[in-house]
């Protein structure tokens, strides 16, 4: 078990007890149960982890306490190859599998009355929906948070290499827990290697990206990872959400935050749920990270009801099983429920995204201008054009956004005027607004690109300009294009889902570069990349009337 110290919201736990469970192939899996008082058959909440089986850690954030005062008895088993448990860490390969071994195990238990729902975070979420996928007996609701659609959304985003998520996980996060996995077995023939935390900044920095022998040596998958970018190659499929979808018949509670790196994969979860799962999936999105859901972020204070302590997180997950384990009504029976920033709100919604929100295009013009359709006579898109270099050797730096927390300055709305003296950065920008506007969906780039490189990179990045001059990164994203060239193309670029909401004064800013690093592996080779209209920005617009001109559909 891990020494992860008692969170301050937590309470006062008994001892638990350890079990082994047994796979179809006949690996034992460690697990340890804590059970309610009195003794008799309860229903069962199961987390399966990567990163140590204590009650609180990585990925488990519910207070344990209150679950078994609730009547629940609480199981936390580590996944194949790490804690105690036997067999070789495959990373979310096979944990479907396991996972319908656990939940069938667990629910013929004397302690168990045959239900069991699942819970945690991030690896610990997926674990969930692949698990639910294999349809086990006993399983009867899911909490998902903060979780990836597939071991290649883990990996790759827009063609790309998420380095700053990959490295970091496995040298800082996973890599500590294997070294002492097998400082356990005994002495090291030829003495320990080296810590790869130590060196994570020397690694993000390497080229090839796949030159890291401290990775290697540990995880021979990552090499594999690299070798198939190609997201319908076999390697990735036995742990993609996308062909188990409308497998998924059990209730999912899913949530994430704004600034979360998994947060577009939360939501089209959620979206391919409520069609596939008969409306029983729900929506929680707050102005969090990844691991924290507190009320300040990058120096924004987003008020007393923004954190995940004022939502009373355990008591929303103890409202959800509830009701699909016990009967009880629920508490909050709305089927979205998502915090807008800039106003500082909860809101209820009927879906997501809202039925009033249109996708508006904000076209590019020549000189930095910004502006929607109705205004194209005052940004004349026949007359853009405009270049940047893309240069692997002094690339765009990451600053802020959803990134991990390991990558300064850290994950949110960090302010972007660090960059502005960038010539590899285009920028543009609408006036001051008369009024609010509500931005309520997926944001998404798109524009006209030609280079004089074969394969290149575009990255997108929208950013809320404040009065004071403070520029909040909003959301993010980036495409590579190969098999490119000097002929114009169309890139979309998907920057991501936001709720926000840009105050009368402030100005809509959209960035415009060829990398996004560490955040994003570099391209290895430069390129010169040119603009032309048309060219546009597509804003989820809430509130606009259906007749609008500018209006286009949104893309699913």
């Amino acid at each position: 078990m891990n020494a992860v110290p008692v969170p301050t919201w937590a309470g006062e736990l008994p001892d638990g007890r350890d079990v082994w469970t047994r796979m179809r192939d006949g690996a034992r899996l460690a697990a340890t149960v804590w059970l309610p008082a009195p003794r008799g058959r309860h229903p069962v909440l199961l987390a399966r982890t990567p990163y140590g089986r204590g009650p609180y850690g990585p990925g488990l954030r519910l207070d344990v306490a209150r679950l078994l005062s609730a009547g629940y008895a609480v199981m936390v088993q580590d996944v194949r190859g790490t804690g105690e448990s036997e067999g070789d860490l495959r990373f979310l390969t096979g944990e479907a599998a396991d996972g319908y071994d656990t939940v069938t195990w667990a629910a013929r238990q004397l302690w168990c009355d045959g239900q069991v729902g699942m819970f945690g975070d991030s690896y610990l979420g997926i674990a969930q929906l692949l698990t639910a996928s294999e349809r086990p007996d006993g399983l009867r609701a899911i909490a998902p948070s903060v979780s990836p659609a597939g071991l290649h959304d883990v990996v790759y985003a827009g063609g790309v290499l998420r380095l700053g998520i990959v490295l970091p996980v496995l040298a800082a996060v996973i890599a500590p827990l294997h070294l002492a996995r097998r400082a356990r077995r005994g002495p090291w023939e030829n003495g320990p290697p080296a810590a790869p935390a130590a060196r994570l900044g020397e690694m993000l920095r390497r080229l090839p990206v796949g030159d890291q022998p401290e990775i290697a040596d540990l995880f021979p998958f990552y090499a594999d990872w690299l070798a198939h970018p190609d997201p319908s190659h076999e390697l990735w499929r036995d742990a993609d959400l996308e062909a188990r979808y409308d497998k998924i018949e059990v209730p999912a509670l899913l949530s994430t935050g704004w600034y979360d790196y998994f947060r577009d994969s939360t939501i089209h979860t959620y979206r391919a749920l409520r069609d596939s799962a008969r409306l029983r999936a729900r929506l929680v999105v707050g102005p969090w990270t990844h691991a924290f859901r507190e009320r300040t972020l990058a120096g924004r204070d987003h008020g007393p009801h923004a954190s995940g302590e004022a939502l009373d997180w355990t008591g929303l997950h103890l409202d959800w099983f509830g009701h699909w384990m016990r009967g009880t009504p629920l508490g909050d029976d709305a089927r979205v429920r998502v915090f807008v920033t800039g106003t500082c709100e909860w809101r209820a919604m009927g879906d997501w995204p809202p039925e009033e929100s249109e996708a508006v295009r904000y076209h590019l013009g020549d000189g930095g201008t910004l502006g929607p359709e109705a205004a194209r006579t005052l940004v004349p898109e026949a007359t853009l054009r405009a270049c940047f270099l893309s240069d692997p050797g002094d690339p765009v730096p990451t600053t802020g956004g959803d990134v991990i927390e390991f990558l300064p300055p850290g994950p949110g709305p960090v302010d972007q005027r660090p960059l502005a003296g960038r010539t590899d950065v285009l920028r543009y920008t609408t006036a001051p607004l008369p009024a609010p506007l509500e931005v309520i969906g997926a944001a998404e780039l798109v524009v006209t690109a030609e280079s004089d490189a074969r394969c290149f990179t575009v990255t997108g990045k929208l950013v809320d300009v404040h009065p004071d001059g403070r520029e909040e990164i909003l959301v993010d994203g980036i495409a590579r294009v190969e098999g490119g060239g000097a002929q114009p193309e169309r890139v979309r670029v998907l920057l991501g889902n936001l709720a926000h909401a840009f105050g009368a004064g402030h100005r809509v800013r959209l960035e415009v570069a060829g990398s996004n690093f560490p955040k994003y592996a570099r391209h290895p080779s430069s390129a010169r990349v040119t603009i032309s209209a048309p060219s546009y920005l597509l804003l989820p617009v809430a509130g606009r009337p259906r007749s609008s001109g500018d209006a286009v559909r949104p893309r699913s």
